[in-house]
């Protein structure tokens, strides 16, 4: 995965592309001259690839300042307050907490940052937005320098010396000095480098770190109980000035510890490589070249300057990317899944066709046996013949689907508005208590052919006979909504929903196994709650006769 890296300066904006342990320097964009639509064209050749923003630039303050320790919703307020009122007009500020005081109230140390001049930011933040470029955010150099540090020598007090790109038109190259105490970064100082000649160069960087030693001290940003301890100068340069650096540090005041690396030793230690145009390079390292390591994609860096309107596009890329993710997990979910459906199907099929097997092989031992005398039957036969039986009425009644039935009570029920119901079991069976378990009532009998074995059997020869019909069963559980009028009007309802059935529906019959209201259960005191009464319940089972269908 790549990553993509704006650097920019106060002069030029500079992009980087971050792949792997390599760094690609592609194009460079002044800030002068046609640098904007040089960089509006660069854009829409390549709007989807994210950007993250490092700004290294002369407009950048530092404060740093105690608050009370508070924690959670009241130290984000307290820092929104502190910041609004240090920089009232700075819209790019930052503030982050770097400790405690070891000392009296023990307050949180919390560094303030912000870009003065967000004029020189905002044009190119302008054209991302009109290109609908991912910013991923907005970093301070001097603050993400920090990460650095991990690679240097450890030090109470460390002030970093680097060479970063030239910072206006009137220098070849800029300084930049970023003062750190354990490792948090407490002020920081860019400014020109105006010469090439390495003896001038030495002296020239020697001066401007004791004059930012002599700043550090009169502004008490060193602490004065710590100002006897030596400061950890570290400076990163260049091979071939590393000989004249060092003839010069003999000069250095005694309470500066001085210690020169060359840019090649670090970048080794970090294990990066650095490509400028095609070309490998050593010379000509800047420090943002190493900050920018620090923005790979296996790394994690906080935002600090990008508000939420500028990074929204990012927002809905990762939103895009989440439901991707999501939509391949699913998707890989449904195929899994799929693949056990097939598989369960595959062994529902196989014990399907066993059970057909078994059964055309009883059906045709069964045609034997009935050709014998019934005196002459083995009862073992009788079991097979009853397994036959009950396995046939399922397999024959499959053909039949409660859609027609259901039709039919929908337009029964279409005509009495005031029922409502809650619950309806259906099945298929010999008879009604093999369809339903629980029976609060009895089917009369005379109601079906007296001569229908699925009611009731008459010789041990005619269980055994299959069936001629079978009974289709609907029990319905429901109840009568409250209306305006007597509530005895209930009953009268329900036996004309009752009788709709009946005269509607040929061949159906109506068993009642609970009315929604009985009057005479007033003068028992048997009229039960309320709640009861108002609701009004009433189960009723209804019983349809089949005939198999022919072969």
């Amino acid at each position: 995965m790549k990553k993509r890296i704006i650097y920019q300066t106060d002069y030029e904006l500079r992009v980087l592309l971050a792949q792997g342990k390599t760094l690609i320097e592609i194009q460079r964009f002044q800030s002068i001259s046609n640098g904007e639509a040089e960089f509006a064209a660069y854009l829409k050749h390549d709007p989807k690839t994210p950007i993250s923003w490092l700004v290294d630039t002369t407009q950048e303050e530092y404060q740093t300042v105690l608050i009370p320790h508070v924690l959670g919703k009241d130290r984000r307020d307290l820092m929104n307050h502190k910041r609004k009122r240090m920089f009232e007009h700075a819209i790019y500020n930052y503030g982050v907490v770097q400790g405690r005081e070891a000392e009296g109230r023990r307050d949180d140390r919390v560094l303030f940052t912000a870009l003065s001049n967000p004029s020189f930011l905002q044009p190119w933040l302008d054209l991302i937005a009109s290109y609908k470029v991912p910013l991923v955010g907005i970093y301070s150099m001097p603050l993400l320098s920090q990460c650095l540090l991990k690679y240097l020598p450890k030090a109470p007090y460390t002030l970093l010396v680097g060479h970063t790109p030239q910072i206006s038109s009137l220098s070849p190259a800029g300084l930049r000095q970023s003062f750190f105490i354990n490792q948090k970064l407490q002020f920081s100082r860019l400014i020109p480098l105006d010469t090439k000649n390495p003896q001038e160069y030495a002296n020239y960087v020697l001066k401007q770190i004791v004059a930012t030693h002599h700043f550090l001290d009169n502004t008490q940003i060193l602490p004065e109980t710590k100002r006897t301890e030596p400061v950890s100068v570290i400076i990163l340069t260049d091979t071939h000035l590393l000989d004249v650096l060092k003839q010069s540090i003999s000069k250095a005041p005694a309470e500066l510890n001085i210690l020169i690396l060359d840019n090649l030793d670090l970048v080794q230690k970090i294990g990066w490589k650095i490509v400028f145009e095609g070309k490998n390079e050593v010379e000509g390292w800047y420090l943002h070249n190493f900050v920018s390591t620090q923005l790979s994609p296996d790394l994690f860096a906080k935002n600090h300057y990008a508000k939420t309107v500028d990074r929204r596009y990012f927002f809905y890329r990762r939103l895009r990317m989440a439901l991707y993710f999501t939509s391949a997990l699913l998707f890989s979910g449904m195929a899994t899944a799929g693949g056990f459906i097939l598989k369960e199907a595959s062994v529902i099929k196989q014990k399907g066709q066993d059970i057909k097997e078994r059964t055309e092989k009883r059906q045709a031992e069964l045609v034997v046996l009935r050709l014998q005398q019934p005196h002459n039957l083995p009862y073992d036969k009788v079991e097979i013949i009853r397994s036959v039986v009950e396995i046939g009425i399922h397999l024959k009644a499959q053909h039949l689907s409660p859609k027609r039935a259901w039709q039919k009570l929908s337009q029964v029920l279409n005509q009495h508005t005031y029922l409502f119901l809650e619950r309806l079991e259906w099945g298929i069976g010999y008879k009604k208590t093999d369809i339903f378990q629980s029976v609060a009532g009895k089917v009369q009998q005379e109601h079906f052919d007296e001569t229908d074995e699925t009611i009731e059997s008459k010789s041990p020869l005619e269980e055994i006979e299959p069936a001629k019909n079978f009974i289709e069963g609907m029990r319905l559980h429901g109840k009568i909504h409250p209306f305006p009028g007597n509530p005895q009007q209930f009953l009268e309802i329900f036996e004309r929903f009752v009788n709709d059935i009946e005269k509607n529906t040929a061949f159906w019959l109506v068993d009642i196994l609970k009315t929604p209201y009985d009057p005479n259960q007033a003068f028992q005191g048997k009229i039960g709650s309320q709640d009861q009464v108002s609701k009004a319940p009433f189960v009723i089972d209804i019983l349809i006769k089949h005939s198999y269908a022919e072969k």
